[in-house]
């Protein structure tokens, strides 16, 4: 049977069973390696309030969250795109959105 996908969409490479997670949206029990993983900086408190916290010289600490989401979600989501078939072909990593050029500054000295 032909296979549309050379890595028959997953990660995997030798590893073998990968152990599976939980689909952020639906709750969809997914192999990790063929979910799609979103990592970003989350603050506790939301918006305009934290606009205005950080003007009076707060500090609002974020922490980093990973959500999985299964194929058929991060389509829906807009995270990921159905490609034609000459450039599923083509192996890329997906496009991360590009932040502010940091430059060779140290990591302590971002303001995140």
């Amino acid at each position: 049977m032909p296979k549309k996908r050379k890595s028959r969409g997953r990660k995997l490479s030798d590893s073998g069973h990968e152990k599976p997670v939980q689909c952020h949206a639906c709750g969809r029990l997914v192999p990790a390696d063929k979910a799609v993983r979103i990592t970003r900086w989350v603050s506790p408190i939301g918006g305009p309030l934290a606009r205005e916290l950080e003007k009076q010289g707060a500090y609002i600490s974020k922490r980093l969250e990973t959500r999985y989401y299964c194929i058929s979600c991060a389509v829906h989501m807009g995270l990921v795109r159905p490609r034609a078939e000459e450039d599923r072909k083509i192996r890329r990593p997906l496009q991360a959105r590009r932040s502010r050029q940091t430059g060779k500054l140290p990591l302590k000295f971002l303001k995140l």
